[in-house]
C-alpha cells in the first residue's frame, strides 16, 4: 500500500504562508528492493508506461491501485541502444526494428522518462484487464503501456530496470 507524507514548508518574510506538499512513498524503497522482490514473488509484474503516454497519471496510479498493489516506481530515461533492447524483447516478432523503436520513441521522447512500477497482479488476467484499461485512456494503441505477461519476463525487466545487486 502507497503511503503518501505530507511535508509543511513555513515561508517567513513580509508575511508566514504554509504550503503543503504531498509526496507517496511504495513499501519498496530503492531498486535493490525491487529487484529482490520480483525475484522472489511470482505474483511481481513490471509495468512501463512508455514516455510517449503523456498525461493520466493520476488516473493510471488509481488503475494500478484499483487491479494490484505498487510496490515500487521509478523513472527511467531510456537512450536509443535500451529502447531497442527492451523492444526486441517484447516484441520478437517485429522484423523492421528500427521503425518499430521510432514509433514508440519519436527524438522528443527521449527527454522523457518512461514510468516503471513494479506492481503484484493477483492474477495475469487483473493485469490484462489493468492493461486494456490504462491503453483505452489513449489514442496510442498499445504503445501507452506494457506490462509482462510471463514471470520469466518479470525476471528480465528487473534486471534491465533495477540491474542484480
Amino acid at each position: 500500500m502507497a503511503q503518501k507524507i505530507w511535508y509543511i514548508v513555513l515561508c517567513v518574510g513580509m508575511s508566514t504562508a504554509c504550503i503543503f506538499a504531498e509526496k507517496t512513498t511504495y513499501p519498496l524503497g530503492n531498486d535493490k528492493q525491487a529487484y529482490d522482490y520480483c525475484i522472489s514473488h511470482q505474483k511481481s509484474f513490471i509495468a512501463i508506461v512508455w514516455p510517449i503516454a503523456e498525461g493520466h497519471d493520476d488516473t493510471i496510479q488509481y488503475l494500478f491501485e484499483k487491479y494490484g498493489t505498487i510496490k515500487y516506481r521509478k523513472n527511467f530515461y531510456f537512450t536509443y541502444e535500451q529502447a531497442l533492447q527492451i523492444l526486441r524483447q517484447a516484441h520478437p516478432h517485429i522484423v523492421a526494428m528500427h521503425e518499430h523503436v521510432l514509433w514508440y520513441f519519436p527524438p522528443w521522447a527521449y527527454e522523457k522518462a518512461a514510468r516503471i512500477f513494479v506492481i503484484k497482479f493477483e492474477t495475469a488476467d487483473d493485469a490484462v484487464t489493468c492493461k486494456h484499461a490504462i491503453r483505452r485512456l489513449f489514442t496510442l494503441q498499445y504503445r501507452s503501456v506494457h506490462i509482462n505477461d510471463t514471470y520469466d519476463e518479470t525476471m528480465y525487466l528487473a534486471e534491465f530496470f533495477f540491474g542484480k545487486r
